[in-house]
This record gives C-alpha cells, sequence and structure tokens, in this order.
C-alpha cells in the first residue's frame, strides 16, 4: 500500500454522517425533511409534516390537536380511534438521473410497519418493512426522473410488536408514536459504495502518549464488472491512499491499520474526557472511495480517542474506567418528547443543563433520539452516555408477549431475530460516538440465552465497548454477572435513607434507576400545567401528572410525607415550598452518598433527567425546561470538590471527582435552631479521588437540630439543615419505595423567624450573553433558609429558560451575603429577578 497527498473532497456534515458536497453527485447524502404532507387513509384532508417526526406530532404543530394537549386533563379526552387507521406521508424529491451514478432510499426508522412507493413503484409492503429500530435502504436508480415521488403509508404498533415506549413514565404516546421518527435520505455514489465507516481507537494506557485508530468501512461494487479504486482519507491533516479492486457485484469489508497506513499512529493524542477529567477533545476522519480517478463515495466521521474499561469486583459492584481513570458514575435517566417534538435547540439545552449539574452521564433506556443530535451534544460537552434497551420489552402489560421468567418477552425465533436485527443496526448507527461507553441488552432481566448468544457474535463483530447483560442484579449464564442493581426506591426517601439503607438503593455498588419520585417542579410551572382551581387544594389533575406505575400515580403519599417532615402543608406555595425543600435535600443526598462512599458505590442514574410531558414527578428539569430544586441539589452534590454531610455517622466528608489530589482549607460552621454558633472549624483536607476523608466529626451535635454551614476555600460551599433524629424505615421494602414508618422532626425549618433579606442586582452583557449578578444579605440573626431566585418575563410572567444559574435554593448564614449569577444566552430585555425566601418577610 502507499501513501499519497492527494486531497479529500470537502465535507459537509449531516447529523454525523457527511456529504462531500451539497447538490446531486457522488457522495451527497440529501435529507428529506420539509415539504412533507400527511393523510389519514381513506380520508382527503392533507396535513404539512416535518420529517423525522409521529403523526401526533405533526397533528400537533399544525393546530389539528388542541393546544393545550399536555395541560389539564386534555390528554386523557383525545380521541385515539384516528391513529387506527394507516397514515400516508407524501413528499416530491428532485434528483435528476445522471450516467454512472446510483440513487439509494434509506430510513432509519419508522413506527412501525410501512408500505412504500416511489414514482408508484413499491418498494415494499408493510409485512416485510418493520421494526421500529431497523433500517431499510433500497436502490431506486432505475427509478429516478427529474421530479419523484415517494409515499409511505405507516401503520401503528400491535400489543407485541417491539414498538419505542415510555412504559409507566406517563400516559401512552398518541398512535403508539406511528410515524418516520428517524431521518429518510437519498444517497448518490457512483460504482462504488462505501458504507459503515468506523474508527476504533487503542489508546496506551501505560503513557498515554499515543493512540493506534484502525479504520473499517463496507465496500461495495455495483458495477457488473471488476473495479479498480482507492480509498483516500485525511485526518489532522495526514493524507493517505490505498489501493482497492472488487470484483463484480463483491460486497467487501476493508480494514486500516496504523501497521500499513502510517497516518493511524497518533502522538500525543487529545483524549476525549468525561467532566470534570478533562476536555472532550475530538478528531474528524473524511475518507473518499474512489473508482478509477472519479469520486464514488465519501464519508466523513467525528469521533474520540479514548478508553473504556469495565469490571466487576468481588462485591459484585460493576466500575467503569475512561483513560485509565476510575469513574463513579453520576447521571440521569433520558426520555424524548412524548410525541417526539425535540428540537436540535432544546436538546442541546438539556445536555447543556447536564453539564451544569456537574453530571458526567446520561442513561438512554430506549437509545432514544430521532436522529444523533443528542449523542453528538454528549460528545461535545462530555458527557457519556450509556445506551440500551428498555424495560418496555420485558414486561407483558406494556409489550403484549408473553413473559418468560426471568427472558422477559423476547422469546420466539421470530422475535429474537427482529432483537438481533435491532442491536445490529443500532451499534452500528452510534458507535462512532465517543460518549457511548456502554451497551445494556437488558433492562430489569436479562435477555434469553439464545438471544444474547446473538447479541454477542453481534458486538463481537462490530464494537469494543463493555457490554452489560442487565441494569438489574442479574446472573446471565451466557455473560456472567451484570454488576448492576435496580432495587429502588422510585418514590420519596429521606435524605439518611441513601446512607442508612444497606439492602436496597443505598450508596452501594451501581444503582441504575432510582430516586425520590415526585421532583416538584416550579409554581409557574403548576400554574401553567394545571388550571388555578385545580391546585389547591390537590386535585385529581394533579394524580394525572404523575407516573402512570402503580402506587405513584397519586399525590397522598407525598402529602404524608410532608406533613411527617414539616407538619401539614397549608395552601398551595406552602405545599410547593416543602416539596421543593425535600426534593433539593433528598436527591442532593442520593448523590452525595454515592460520592461519599466510595469505592463501594460505582455509579448512580437518578430517575429521572427530563420529562416527556408536563409531569410532576421523576425530573430535574421539567418539560418547559425549568430546573426543579432537585437539580440545584444534584449541582451542588456533585461539584468537582466538594465538602459532604454523612447522616449515618454524623460527619462531614472531603470528595474528589476530579482525578488529580488536592488540598484545599475547609471550614464548618454549625447553628442551633435560634441562630446560635455551636460548632465551628477550620482545617486542611486532603480531596483525594476515589477516597473519601472524613474531615470533621460532629457527633457532639447529636440528638440536636443543627444549620451546617460548609466552605472550601476558592471553591465549592454546602449547606444543611441536620433533624435532631434520622427517619426509622420499614423493613418491608416495596419495589419502588422503603416506607418511612416514624419521620424525622424537619418542623423546626417551618418555625423559623422571619428574615430580611436584601437584594441587589446588576445586568452586563459578556460575550455576547446576558448576565445578572445577584447579591443576597441577610440581615438577620437567623439563618435565611431555601433562598430561591428565578429570571420573569415581564410581559407573562412566565420564567426564562435556559438560565443559568450558578447556585441556586441555598441557605444563608446569619448576617451572612452571597453574590450568584445567572447566564442567559445572547441578549435579553424585559425580565426581572424574582426573589424568594422560606423565612423571608
Amino acid at each position: 500500500m502507499k501513501i499519497t497527498l492527494k486531497s479529500a473532497a470537502a465535507a459537509l456534515v449531516l447529523s454525523g454522517a457527511v456529504a462531500c458536497a451539497p447538490g446531486n453527485a457522488p457522495g451527497d447524502v440529501l435529507k428529506l425533511s420539509d415539504g412533507w404532507t400527511l393523510r389519514e387513509d381513506g380520508t382527503s384532508a392533507r396535513y404539512p409534516a416535518t420529517v423525522p417526526g409521529t403523526v401526533a406530532g405533526a397533528l400537533f404543530d399544525c393546530g389539528e390537536l388542541p393546544s393545550d394537549l399536555y395541560e389539564n386533563d386534555t390528554y386523557a379526552g383525545i380521541d385515539r380511534a384516528r391513529f387506527d387507521n394507516p397514515w400516508w406521508y407524501t413528499t416530491n424529491i428532485a434528483l435528476g438521473r445522471q450516467k454512472g451514478q446510483h440513487y439509494f432510499l434509506k430510513f432509519e426508522g419508522i413506527d412501525y410497519r410501512a408500505d412504500i412507493f416511489f414514482n408508484r413503484k413499491q418498494l415494499a409492503a408493510a409485512e416485510e418493512a418493520y421494526g421500529v429500530f431497523n433500517h431499510f435502504e433500497y436502490d431506486v436508480t432505475d427509478l429516478v426522473r427529474g421530479n419523484n415521488r415517494l409515499e409511505v403509508k405507516v401503520y401503528r404498533a400491535q400489543p407485541g410488536d417491539l414498538n419505542i415506549g415510555y412504559v409507566d413514565w406517563n400516559p401512552r404516546p398518541l398512535g403508539e408514536s406511528v410515524g418516520l421518527w428517524r431521518d429518510v435520505t437519498v444517497s448518490v455514489t457512483g460504482d462504488l459504495k462505501m458504507d459503515d465507516v468506523f474508527v476504533k481507537p487503542a489508546v496506551d494506557l501505560e503513557t498515554l502518549e499515543s493512540a493506534e485508530l484502525q479504520v473499517s468501512c463496507t465496500l461495495t461494487n455495483l458495477a457488473d464488472k471488476a473495479v479498480e479504486g482507492t480509498l483516500r482519507g485525511s485526518l489532522e491533516g495526514a493524507e493517505f491512499s490505498v489501493p482497492v479492486s472488487l470484483a463484480a457485484g463483491e460486497r467487501r469489508e476493508v480494514v486500516l491499520t496504523s501497521a500499513e497506513v502510517p497516518a493511524l499512529h497518533v502522538d500525543n493524542p487529545r483524549l476525549w474526557w468525561c467532566q470534570p477529567l478533562g476536555e472532550p477533545a475530538l478528531y474528524q476522519l473524511s475518507l473518499d472511495c474512489y473508482a478509477g480517478e472519479a469520486l464514488s463515495d465519501c464519508e466523513a466521521v467525528t469521533f474520540g480517542i479514548r478508553d473504556v474499561r469495565s469490571w466487576v469486583d468481588e462485591d459484585g459492584a460493576r466500575h467503569f474506567s475512561l483513560n485509565g481513570v476510575p469513574l463513579v458514575i453520576r447521571g440521569a435517566g433520558w426520555t424524548d418528547d412524548l410525541l417526539l417534538r425535540d428540537t436540535p435547540a432544546s436538546i442541546e439545552t438539556q445536555v447543556r443543563y447536564v453539564k451544569d449539574m456537574n453530571l458526567n452521564c446520561i442513561r438512554f433506556e430506549n437509545i432514544w433520539g430521532k436522529d444523533r443530535t443528542v449523542y453528538e451534544m454528549c460528545d461535545k460537552y462530555g458527557i457519556l452516555a450509556m445506551v440500551g434497551w428498555s424495560c418496555q420489552w420485558e414486561w407483558k402489560n406494556y409489550c403484549g408477549l408473553p413473559e418468560t421468567d426471568p427472558y422477559g418477552c423476547i422469546n420466539t425465533p421470530e422475535d429474537m431475530a427482529l432483537a438481533a436485527s435491532y442491536f445490529e443496526y443500532q451499534v452500528k448507527w452510534l458507535r462512532n460516538h465517543p460518549s457511548v461507553f456502554v451497551w445494556l441488552v437488558g433492562s430489569d432481566t436479562t435477555p434469553n440465552p439464545e438471544l444474547e448468544r446473538m447479541y454477542l457474535d453481534i458486538f463481537g463483530k462490530l464494537d469494543y465497548r463493555p457490554y452489560v447483560n442487565s441494569a438489574a442484579r442479574r446472573f446471565s449464564t451466557v455473560s456472567g454477572p451484570s454488576g448492576m442493581k435496580m432495587n429502588g426506591p422510585y418514590d420519596f426517601e429521606g435524605p439518611d435513607y441513601w446512607y442508612l439503607d444497606r439492602r436496597n438503593g443505598g450508596a452501594f455498588g451501581f444503582n441504575t434507576e432510582t430516586g425520590i419520585g415526585l421532583n416538584m417542579p416550579a409554581p409557574e410551572s403548576l400554574q401553567r400545567m394545571m388550571p388555578a382551581d385545580s391546585l389547591w387544594p390537590l386535585s385529581k389533575t394533579w394524580n394525572f401528572h404523575c407516573t402512570n406505575a402503580g402506587g405513584m400515580n397519586r399525590t397522598d403519599r407525598l402529602v404524608r410525607n410532608l406533613t411527617g417532615l414539616y407538619g401539614a402543608p397549608t395552601d398551595f406555595m406552602d405545599f410547593v415550598k416543602k416539596g421543593q425543600a425535600a426534593d433539593y435535600d433528598g436527591t442532593r443526598a442520593m448523590f452525595e452518598a454515592f460520592r461519599a462512599n466510595e469505592p463501594a458505590s460505582t455509579g448512580i442514574i437518578q430517575w429521572m433527567l427530563n420529562s416527556a410531558w408536563p409531569s410532576v414527578y421523576w425530573q430535574l428539569y421539567d418539560w418547559y425546561l425549568v430546573p426543579t430544586a432537585g437539580y440545584y441539589g444534584t449541582k451542588k452534590a456533585n461539584e468537582p470538590l466538594q465538602a459532604v454531610f454523612n447522616y449515618a455517622d454524623n460527619s462531614v466528608y472531603a470528595v474528589n471527582a476530579t482525578g488529580k489530589a488536592a488540598a484545599r482549607q475547609l471550614s464548618a460552621v454549625a447553628y442551633d435552631v435560634a441562630g446560635n454558633p455551636v460548632f465551628e472549624e477550620i482545617r486542611e483536607a486532603d480531596f483525594l479521588p476515589g477516597k473519601p476523608e472524613k474531615v470533621f466529626d460532629l457527633s457532639e451535635l447529636d440528638g440536636e437540630a443543627f444549620f451546617l454551614f460548609l466552605k472550601i476555600e476558592g471553591g465549592a460551599d454546602n449547606a444543611y439543615c441536620i433533624p435532631a433524629k434520622d427517619n426509622v424505615y420499614s423493613r418491608r421494602a416495596q419495589w419502588y419505595v422503603t416506607p418511612i414508618e416514624s419521620f424525622s422532626d424537619m418542623g423546626f425549618v417551618t418555625r423559623l423567624p422571619k428574615v430580611d433579606v436584601a437584594v441587589r442586582t446588576e445586568k452586563a452583557v459578556v460575550d455576547g450573553n446576558t448576565v445578572f449578578t445577584v447579591t443576597l444579605e441577610n440581615r438577620s440573626a437567623q439563618v435565611a433558609y431555601q433562598n430561591v431566585l428565578s429570571l420573569k418575563s415581564e410581559t407573562d410572567g412566565r420564567l426564562v429558560t435556559p438560565a443559568f444559574w450558578s447556585d441556586n435554593y441555598f441557605s444563608l448564614e446569619p448576617h451572612a451575603s452571597k453574590t450568584v449569577t445567572c447566564t442567559v444566552d445572547g441578549g435579553i430585555d424585559g425580565v426581572r429577578v424574582d426573589f424568594r425566601c422560606w423565612n423571608g418577610e
């Protein structure tokens, strides 16, 4: 093989794939997004539609569904019968066939079946074009003319179909998400077609100073004669050329290594790191395929150079490392919008939220995303992506197939073949993303052993990442222990639970989905979600916006818990603020416990990150993109260097997620409920990665309620309200909650005297963004508890999103002040800073 200096073609990035140039030339990928019409079968009315999307989403966008679809109880009253009928997607495509070019029509996601017609010629029938995660590609070369008509008749999923799903998180989607839910494209090639370009990195872990890349692709000769050609690549300015030769009709994988192509050896690579370990460096490889001297096909892929490893320890807990650095995975579970109406802008905002919360991972239980945007954003912002299948295929009431314990519902040869096909397509679809660090092929169960052997055969040929058989504590006869656990809880527990529990969801092992249930939205979001007369007293509308899971589809348990902790809520705002306080403390403690208990704790995934529709359950920010109190508790808990209070031994620990040791001065001040200092100390603290260090012992305050304020010199702070006793939990845990039998008394915060907090706000434009600087001054001799800041429109009173507060829901010591910032993208006017304090005047 020879190395040449011939230039690669110019590249145009399109959703992770790259077309060589816009237009109708070899290598172009034409994304068919706009210009679609939608029609219910047997009717004449036509509606505009965008692909990817769903029928229901298109009907909502064009006003055919109520504008308040998600608010009140409107969603429950929608007539779903019309979605039982097939729907026609139609569009026109200007191409113009040219000699020597080949045209391929590709569907990356059909939900769930389709009859496909191109210029009136049927390419596929619903009996063969089915399966929501399958890809379908058709050679339409002989059918292409100047103006082309594409018609797709889609049919909704039926019980027993392996569809995408939202399980018990919210109501079932209208029409079961029927539509063209992922990209439809037309690609243009010459006689040599190139597919599945993949870059596999191998890092020298001894030094991190070099890496070897393996580049592979699949070439197909579409001609009726042998073709001589070349693969020409460009990487970081280094260019190479490799001759290829294919017989007529031949299809072959080509694998290039640094032994043959020196440009694939990288010295001093810029490694891809998740936050806060380092920068998420990205590379781009352009690969052009020539037939003779004519460009025939091309693609460019974005990838990262990094090493991911996993192992299960003697206690059965799974560990991960990145570039040789052990990780505690700290993340939350993603869901797409209920009608699949997410946009690139909304997705980027959400991934920025994840980074802002100092999390390092998102779990995608369902391989979500209408396209690869969310994974591209994870690549960009340094967020690990845990991908895999959802539990809706493991329970009869969601899937519609019989369950076979312990393997779920995929057990027939036909269903296993379909699931294996799904897996192959999805691995190929995502494997260039450096953020993707593990594949979970089971959620609540492990796959049928026959199916798992199929998965492993596919995986061994296509990818190199860690493979895990289940998100729950399971053992597979094929692949061994999962190393994970999924023992709950999913509903409210007190902050001490995460330190005290040693059987279920407490801070040991890798907990793949858990949380405190109701993550109370901001009052402004609740006022959008429900009519005023439903907000208080609590109405059935609240229950409708809980989950669909039994036991968590109503608010009565939350009312019991808040009453037991703080006293009975007296009105809407009192209910909200008590719910937010419980959310902040409980969610923060969950993440902190998994940090304070390293290395026994190895991973924690909050259930969930976001909501598919306006909800009061399972979210760190709500459907309106407004952060909850739990958002700020999560952000506080996951500061790279932090001091945390351990409820189990009443001590303060120094924790470190940076991968590098640090020494800092740490101060602790405690006040009794009257505002008198009862503990004050400053010490030098060692912040050691993976080794929490006890710094302060506060056991002398046992039996007393107190406020605790911690501060790292030049760094993070943290504040707690500690009750005089722990909660007492039932020894009979249910799958979703361990009930509290006797409550710790948080009534002392309810009885706090009023305080005077002064607020000063300044506004400036910094690097093109608007920054509000807000200083709060507590002019009283009491603790100012739960100070909440928000940015509101002066026009309609709605909260401005996204708005990135440096801190929120924080408490102030007596006679203390604190300055925080709020950053908003671009310039903004007509807004005001709103403030409330739990015990403010």
